[in-house]
């Protein structure tokens, strides 16, 4: 997909002509001139602008904004006019860095969180990218623009986790082409700081492409010190949500890193990151909130933006302030508060109807200037995009006849080997030494059974016979338990549901979910998802599991850029050393099938 927009505007859609009629129009609309399309009368609008709640009526022509004031004589007779007397009217919320896959589409996501306020998401494009090619995320792209949730996109520059062919899957071409559509607003997330610190040419060359472009470099730079900030701020990183303490946000803020404070279903750290507002006052300009790649159960307890909002004014954040940080703040952080994070004259007509600025919780959501959600209920329609032709791609298939058995994930017992020693939910620690009572047998194998990576994972649920799932960073078939036999039953009902997770135990599976898109999600209700993912957090932790999100734990277990020890598809992957503690090797004969 080439976008036919100009450096004009950032609407993907709009060649120069189109924009010089747009915006004739809204300046006739602003003059009276023209009559609006839909009218708000007798509102309180919150001006993030200024800081200011006055009154206001706002008048829209098509998708945008086109007077802010106190005139009316721009109703005309077919003029919709709409009450907001008693209300405030309030930017759309803006996400800054959000993961739209994590168990449903991001068509399922923009259901759920539209009645919530969040009309713009700003999202990583990975899991698409490696499993449908850059064509295929294109194709996503171009379906999710017609939404009335704006998508904009980060392009991942590496993978998440080290296999063969990756310089030819982010090829620096490929990439320069995904970065000249205006809706991709960004690179990142750079896992991989270390490298972009020591000056790897590769990584540099990729974020230049950025750069070139005055397009945002999205960092991820849990771990770095003070110091190490310094360089990362010198190779172009822009900003970062990884922070987990008032401390490490402040230390970003001083090497001028714009800071994402997260609260999400992995680390819900927000409270006590507003801390480094007391030291620094004057950073409530550049912060902005995120909820990050919140899990389905956790968006469905407690909400999305507008919950990071309520949260921002309990811990003492003025209203305004709050409301900025989800607004305007990620706006001009992206250099597009022309376009959205407003409520003025050009900007899209994203609007929220809000009974109370201690509620952030909208009554009513305008978006792309028509209503969507009326109290909190969706009145919009918000297709899905042809997952099926996108992911009809030779990455995203299982190879037929593709099956296993209870002999491909045996070791040899005695020897000393590598073990992933689970010390939190995502953070590993190794442990060279023999099997022990409670270790779990794991294996990372190839959706096309061309390979197995064979480890053992200590400390995640003991009493685990057989798991199976394709949420992996990699994307594979990440498999896990005590009993090979059990561990090859999921597996194989896993290839068969195509994606997902499956869980087997006394020769049945006691669990299924089905993941057929890509398989990593599913195109259920969100609420129906978040039911599923607490059923599969009850038999975990009914089975040892000692943390609170396993799909997370699930995932980062091939994520290589994590401490200490991961499953990636070169091996047994030591993160500090970067070496290969035990090789990958090739799947039995007759283990697969073309």
């Amino acid at each position: 997909m080439r976008a036919k927009a100009s450096h004009l505007s950032g609407h993907p859609t709009l060649a120069v002509g189109s924009w010089v009629r747009e915006r004739q129009a809204l300046a006739a609309v602003a003059r009276g001139k023209a009559p609006a399309d839909r009218y708000i009368r007798d509102g309180t609008l919150l001006n993030v602008y200024t800081g200011e709640c006055y009154p206001a009526n706002v008048a829209i022509k098509g998708e945008r904004i086109a007077y802010v004031g106190s005139r009316a004589d721009m109703v005309g007779p077919r003029t919709e006019v709409i009450s907001a007397r008693g209300r405030i009217l309030c930017p759309g919320y803006v996400e800054p860095h959000s993961h739209p896959w994590n168990l449903v589409t991001p068509a399922v996501l923009a259901r759920h969180v539209l009645p919530l306020g969040t009309t713009t998401i700003f999202a990583d494009n990975l899991p698409v990218y490696e499993l449908a090619g850059s064509r295929g995320f294109e194709a996503a792209v171009s379906a999710l623009a017609r939404l009335p949730l704006q998508f904009y996109w980060w392009a991942r520059v590496h993978a998440q986790s080290r296999s063969n062919g990756e310089a030819r899957r982010f090829a620096v071409g490929t990439l320069a082409r995904l970065l000249d559509d205006p809706r991709v607003a960004a690179v990142g997330e750079i896992t991989r700081w270390p490298e972009a610190l020591e000056g790897d040419r590769g990584i540099l060359e990729r974020l230049a492409l950025a750069a070139s472009r005055r397009k945002r470099i999205e960092g991820h730079t849990a771990g770095a010190s003070g110091e190490k900030l310094q360089g990362l701020a010198a190779v172009g990183i822009a900003s970062c949500h990884e922070p987990i303490t008032a401390q490490e946000a402040l230390e970003r803020a001083r090497a001028g890193i714009a800071v994402m404070l997260r609260q999400s279903s992995l680390r819900p750290d927000l409270k006590s990151l507003f801390g480094a507002l007391k030291d620094a006052p004057g950073l409530v300009s550049r912060l902005m909130l995120t909820t990050d790649g919140s899990s389905p159960a956790f968006v469905a307890e407690h909400g999305f933006v507008d919950h990071l909002v309520r949260v921002a004014m309990q811990e003492g954040v003025p209203p305004i302030d709050a409301y900025r940080m989800v607004t305007l703040n990620p706006a001009a952080y992206y250099g597009l508060d022309h376009e959205i994070g407003g409520i003025a004259p050009g900007r899209s007509a994203d609007i929220l109807f809000l009974r109370d600025l201690s509620e952030p919780a909208p009554e009513t959501v305008m978006a792309r200037g028509r209503v969507v959600a009326e109290g909190g209920r969706l009145v919009a329609n918000v297709p899905e995009p042809p997952w099926g032709r996108i992911f009809a791609t030779p990455a995203a298939r299982f190879a037929r006849r593709f099956r296993v058995s209870a002999e491909d994930f045996g070791l040899l017992s005695g020897r000393r080997k590598p073990v992933l020693r689970l010390v939190s939910t995502v953070i590993t620690r190794l442990e060279e030494r023999a099997a022990a009572e409670g270790d779990l047998l794991a294996a990372l194998l190839d959706r096309q059974g061309r390979w197995i990576c064979r480890g053992v994972v200590a400390g995640f649920a003991p009493r685990l016979d057989g798991l199976a799932t394709t949420l992996s960073t990699d994307f594979q078939v990440l498999v896990l338990g005590r009993d090979p036999s059990a561990m090859a039953q999921a597996a194989n009902r896993l290839l068969a549901l195509k994606g997902g997770i499956v869980l087997v135990e006394g020769g049945r599976a006691i669990y299924e979910l089905a993941l057929p898109l890509g398989g990593i999600m599913a195109a259920a209700p969100l609420p129906a998802l978040a039911a599923r993912e607490r059923e599969l957090l009850g038999l975990l932790k009914a089975r040892g599991y000692p943390f609170h999100d396993p799909l997370f734990t699930l995932l980062f277990l091939t994520a290589d850029f994590l401490p200490e020890v991961r499953l990636t598809a070169r091996g047994v992957w030591d993160v500090k050393r970067r070496k290969i503690l035990a090789p990958t090797n090739a799947l039995r004969r007759g283990s697969a099938g073309a």
